[in-house]
């Protein structure tokens, strides 16, 4: 199944407008398989909270493994563009199911620990981007963005990760001084000059305190 190179940034923003907006500043080769990768994480997250019965949940996370590990691309829209990433070896079959284990691991064990299970799919995305030296930073950034306690992380000096972050890892910094924002009740749900917020951020001006 061929998709446009937009199709998974299309798809992301109908879903987190936000986690949209900080991938249209990393590079286009990159937006695409990243956009998908968080779109999977968001139908993970629905697959564990929407359903009334945890077999369903279950159920529901295990058509995912099936779907990713199987043979059949039109299964849903996104099956086809995660099998497109896996037919051009920019993702394995195995990072796909070990993404999707971290949430049947918490159905079992803490069904309701958002956070912890969000910090470990944000840590392993910065595997998947070569990037093992921000996956700690990856990991308290996942651990706010699901809702965990404030008081109970710390996010990263924001002038430092600016500095770390490589073009294809920007997409964290600027999540990163989002939430930093929401934290100090700026918010950016309604946030109409969002984009020109981030584009500041991006640039090391007038980063969130």
């Amino acid at each position: 199944m061929s998709s446009a190179p937009n199709d998974g940034w299309v798809a992301l923003r109908a879903v987190d407008r936000e986690l949209a907006c900080c991938l249209l500043f990393t590079p286009s080769a990159s937006r695409g398989w990243l956009a998908d990768l968080l779109s999977l994480l968001h139908e993970l997250e629905s697959a564990v909270r929407i359903p009334s019965e945890p077999m369903l949940a279950a159920i529901r996370l295990q058509w995912w493994v099936d779907a990713v590990a199987g043979d059949d691309p039109g299964a849903a829209p996104l099956v086809g563009r995660l099998h497109h990433h896996l037919a051009d070896g920019r993702l394995q079959q195995d990072q796909l199911v070990a993404l999707i284990g971290i949430w049947q691991d918490r159905l079992q064990q803490a069904p309701d620990d958002a956070p912890s299970c969000w910090a470990q799919a944000f840590s392993m995305l910065m595997t998947l981007q070569v990037r093992a030296d921000l996956e700690p930073v990856a990991a308290t950034i996942g651990h706010v963005f699901a809702g965990g306690p404030a008081e109970a992380v710390t996010l990263p000096g924001l002038a430092d990760m600016r500095r770390i972050c490589d073009a294809d890892t920007r997409w964290l910094f600027l999540l990163a001084c989002m939430l930093r924002r929401g934290l100090d009740g700026g918010g950016a749900a309604d946030d109409s000059l969002l984009v020109w917020r981030m584009l500041a951020w991006r640039w090391g001006v007038r980063l969130p305190s």
